[in-house]
């Protein structure tokens, strides 16, 4: 049986909530219930840029569903939501609030034009081994702890740790984090009626449940999203088991050559030793042959020399 209402961290289905111009009052909201540090107020309107950006996903179904948004007092947000994990998030973090951050200067204009960016990831995964529901991060002082500035803030959103997460947070990013989590929570319809625009997002999400149109492109976009992490999963799988056959082969070619390097040793060392062996007999020979000329009595040749009887006749 299908659930009533779709998934809202599908990023199809959570742009329509909170990044549509109409009803921008939720993404107010959410925003709000983040306590975002660099504005130290509630922020109170805002403008969302890139609303064309439904239009490119009906042609490219991997294409990136993100919203940005600039406050009112012109620092520009961009959230984006992730249902699977993604390699390198991290890095790719850094890398869209480093081009939000950086475009919006034009050539020869100065950087005190700057405004301050803030990035927001929705995620569907843990990201990190801690038991922060939200985390928050900010460029400081490794000693004293003192902050930059106020142009970068990135929080993290982890929304599969609302049960085992003891992290104290507002009741407003609690209610957020239920819709995202388990939309079909009796305690929602409870926040519905207390906040207007909860209420809203959860009317607008039976909305989109209840739309055939919607409901395909949605499942669409979430088995297109299953689909590319299994090509990913499959690649890496691929990889390992090359890299384990090619491992093999190497450690065998190792092994011989390890095998024919360990023999010439062997043998060097054996003929060194032979060598050594048959020079102290010779120089003992030598000897004896001197000691004899000087008419010693052969028993003396022998304890003095340490050759056997047999040797030192040998040599007369």
């Amino acid at each position: 049986m299908k659930p009533k209402y779709l998934n809202p961290l599908i990023d199809y289905i959570f742009k329509k909530i909170f990044g549509d111009e109409k009803h921008k009052e939720i993404l107010i909201s959410f925003l709000n219930s983040l306590e975002i540090e660099s504005q130290g107020r509630k922020i109170v309107d805002l403008q969302i840029l890139n609303n064309a950006n439904e239009k490119r996903f009906k042609r490219d179904k991997f294409s990136i569903l993100d919203i940005k948004a600039k406050l009112d007092n012109g620092d520009l947000v961009n959230i984006e939501v992730q249902i699977l994990p993604y390699d390198h998030m991290l890095q790719r973090t850094m890398y869209y609030w480093a081009k939000l951050y950086s475009d919006q200067l034009n050539q020869g204009e100065d950087y005190g034009a700057l405004n301050n960016t803030v990035v927001v990831n929705v995620l569907g995964y843990n990201q990190f081994s801690h038991k922060k529901i939200h985390s928050v991060y900010q460029i400081r002082d490794k000693e004293s702890g003192e902050k930059l500035g106020d142009f970068l803030e990135i929080h993290f959103l982890e929304t599969r740790k609302i049960e085992e997460s003891q992290q104290e947070i507002n009741e407003d990013l609690k209610g957020w984090l239920l819709f995202l989590s388990d939309p079909e929570n009796q305690r929602l319809m409870k926040l519905g009626k207390e906040k207007e625009e909860m209420g809203k997002a959860i009317n607008l999400l039976e909305e989109l449940s209840r739309s055939r149109e919607e409901r395909a492109i949605a499942e669409e976009r979430e088995k297109a999203l299953r689909d590319e992490l299994s090509f990913r999963k499959a690649a890496l799988e691929k990889g390992l088991r090359e890299g384990r056959a090619l491992g093999k082969e190497e450690g065998r070619a190792l092994g011989k050559e390890e095998g024919r390097v360990e023999g010439r040793v062997e043998g060097l060392a054996e003929g060194l030793e032979k060598g050594l062996e048959k020079g102290a007999l010779q120089e003992k020979l030598n000897t004896a042959k001197r000691l004899i000329q000087k008419g010693m009595a052969l028993s003396e040749v022998a304890e003095i020399t340490g050759l056997s009887s047999e040797e030192i006749e040998g040599l007369r």
